[in-house]
């Protein structure tokens, strides 16, 4: 006799070869991966299930969006709700474990055969009255933790219990018969309801306790107030994020909705629960702010808290302590004593410091030559007022860093990188604990240093901190493109997009990513969505203008070029990629024109090497190009960490001393 094995835990059986789930003698609908997520819990039940072992488990050789696993462990508990427990315990940044005594039984395969028809038997003996179980308007109303595009699993409303009873039927066959329509009508629906969710979810699905917590309007047009509600912002969201049971949507994701005139519109496409939003003044001549404040439900506008504060600029730390705690209590967060600390402590007790870090990283963001130099005298002046202010050290190696190898001619990286090292350094020395000092000492690893573990592990340590820090990810994402690691940078990248969806940076660099990949068709999409964001973002132009020109359209990519550098007002770096795009479209003598330029120039300023060298690549006089990459080398130069991978590097790599060059910067 063929003996059926199945788990009993609670009033629930699982049965893994029927891929089946009885609550009592009731059938449990449950969508394939969430019925393969919970058989693995299950199966190591009372131990901890990390979410990277989880995911690779049900998604083998896959990329999937984590916030599938996290929609399909929500659409399980509400399956398996009974009032008594929660049955999968949340290991916050871990996993999860499967709280339930679990028995290993097995019963008769006839006896099996018997309960499985019985329980599959449409209550009323109609097959119709099933399928309207699928079809009905009530399973289509989509919950709030629906699954986000690209996921096909059931929604909330769908996987409820539905009692069943028996039904005398008189021959194997006709029951047959019944099972096989209703489960057809229940595919159909199902894949109704799928195809529907799919066109009209949005990029980022909705989370529990998710907040966007909007730029502040200034009720008076001036830099001063501009700065100051963008600080606010950047502020409240850096303290949020240390609540991890509160999604916090970064900086970069509401950057663009400065203006916007309809938070809840916002709040959509953002795709959170709630958005905090507000305005801000400052009267310099009593040293007071003025901030009003707003927490909403998107879902009906409904305003949950609301407030206003008149205070000296001293007190500012006492407002965003106060709008921290409110957004906590009416986001129902019961904060652990730790979490309290965290939310609540000061980075610094110094309101100068205090307003000149707001400045730096104001200017900081704006990503161009003028906003980084401002960035670095900002910071530098915070420290000087407050000389512990770990945030002010932070946002110092960030600057120094972009200022070393961000694509301009600011600083060489020998004199800019030792100094964001150190910056980072301090600010680990003070608060060990900052997601955005892990990052930062990353980044000029990677970019510097060429200490491709020591970068990782630090990238891994940023996102084990804060794992909604998009620049954490947008990092990780070129190192692992540099090590030639594909789909990895392709999963980092699309997750600093999904964090940061508005994000003209993180539109760019999924592009960027893709171009590396030498996927110009999508390389374009993405450039040019950055580009609609911020028509004057040169990283976008530049990005788009490269796919032109290996796709072989030329004046489309000289075009992009040109628009650079009116853009930097002549940056060297712009005149180089120009001249590339002239020798790939065989117009050698503007090409040797503008290389020319730039050597002149270097002999009165800083020119990057690696600029000059790949260009003489692109002109194909090799010698001179691994003359000047070996400067470049010399220098520690960020360009030559993509000497795996970039196209630009492709007429030299059939030369024996390529080889040298990879060997260098510890590639080969």
């Amino acid at each position: 006799m063929t003996k059926i094995k199945y788990f009993r835990f609670g009033a629930f059986r699982l049965y893994p070869t029927e891929h089946l789930l009885l609550r009592e003698e009731a059938a449990v609908p449950l969508a394939p991966k969430a019925f393969d997520i919970l058989l693995y819990l299950v199966q190591n039940s009372g131990h901890l299930v990390k979410r990277d072992v989880l995911m690779e488990a049900i998604w083998p050789d896959s990329f999937v969006e984590e916030t599938n696993l996290t929609v399909n462990i929500s659409l399980l508990r509400k399956a398996l709700e009974t009032g008594d427990q929660p049955y999968i315990e949340t290991i916050p940044r871990k996993g999860y474990r499967f709280t339930a005594e679990v028995t290993e039984c097995e019963e008769d395969g006839e006896k099996y055969q018997k309960s499985n028809e019985d329980v599959m038997s449409p209550s009323v003996g109609d097959p119709a009255s099933a399928a309207a179980v699928a079809m009905s308007p009530s399973v289509g109303a989509q919950p709030a933790d629906a699954v986000a595009a690209g996921s096909a699993t059931v929604p909330a409303a769908a996987v409820r219990e539905v009692s069943v009873t028996p039904a005398p039927w008189r021959t194997s066959a006709s029951r047959i018969l019944v099972i096989t329509i209703v489960l057809i009508a229940l595919a159909i629906g199902l894949f109704y309801l799928g195809s529907h969710w799919k066109s009209h979810a949005p990029t980022v699905s909705a989370a529990e306790r998710s907040i966007a917590v909007l730029p502040f309007r200034p009720l008076v047009t001036n830099a001063e107030d501009e700065y100051l509600g963008m600080g606010l912002t950047d502020a409240l969201i850096t303290r949020l994020g240390t609540v991890h049971r509160i999604i916090v949507r970064p900086v970069g994701a509401v950057r663009k909705y400065a203006k916007a005139d309809d938070p809840i519109a916002a709040g959509r496409q953002l795709a959170v629960q709630s958005v905090l939003e507000g305005s801000i003044q400052r009267e310099p001549a009593e040293d007071k702010i003025r901030v009003t404040v707003r927490l909403l439900r998107v879902s009906d506008g409904e305003v949950l808290w609301a407030t206003k504060f008149d205070q000296k600029f001293t007190d500012m730390f006492s407002v965003e302590d106060s709008i921290s705690q409110a957004v906590a209590d009416r986001l129902t967060v019961n904060l652990t004593g730790e979490e309290q600390k965290q939310l609540l402590r000061p980075f610094t007790g110094n309101s100068d410091a205090y307003q000149l870090y707001l400045k730096g990283r104001y200017f900081w963001n704006k990503r161009t030559v003028d906003g980084v130099k401002k960035s670095i005298d900002y910071f530098q002046r915070a420290i000087q007022a407050d000389p512990n202010y770990a945030l002010a050290y932070a946002g110092l190696a960030d600057s120094y860093a972009m200022a070393g190898s961000y694509g301009y001619s600011i600083l060489p990286p020998q004199q800019a990188m030792p100094l964001a090292e150190a910056a980072a350094a301090k600010a680990l020395a003070i608060d060990d604990s900052l997601a955005e000092v892990h990052a930062s000492l990353g980044y000029i690893k990677f970019t510097y240093d060429w200490d491709w573990a020591g970068a990782e592990q630090e990238f891994k340590r940023a996102i084990a901190l804060n794992p909604l820090y998009d620049t954490a990810h947008h990092w990780y994402s070129h190192e692992l493109i540099a090590l030639g690691r594909n789909n990895e940078a392709m999963a980092e990248a699309r997750r600093a997009l999904e964090l940061s969806p508005s994000d003209t940076v993180m539109n760019e660099h999924l592009g960027w990513t893709y171009l590396m990949m030498r996927d110009y068709d999508n390389a374009i999409r993405n450039a040019q969505k950055a580009i609609e964001l911020d028509p004057d973002f040169l990283l976008a132009h530049r990005v788009l203008g490269m796919a032109y020109q290996y796709k072989g359209q030329h004046d489309l990519a000289i075009a992009e070029f040109q628009r650079g550098i009116e853009l930097t007002k002549g940056d060297p770096v712009a005149k180089a990629f120009l001249a590339r795009s002239y020798a790939a479209a065989g117009k050698t003598a503007e090409a040797t024109q503008i290389l020319n330029e730039l050597l002149q120039q270097a002999k009165t300023q800083y020119v990057p090497p690696a600029e000059i060298g790949e260009t003489f690549a692109a002109l194909g006089r090799k010698d001179e190009a691994f003359e000047w990459l070996n400067k470049a080398c010399d220098e520690r130069a960020a360009a030559v960490v993509y000497l795996k991978v970039a196209q630009v590097y492709d007429p030299l790599r059939s030369d024996a001393r390529f080889e040298g060059l990879l060997k260098r910067v510890h590639l080969g």
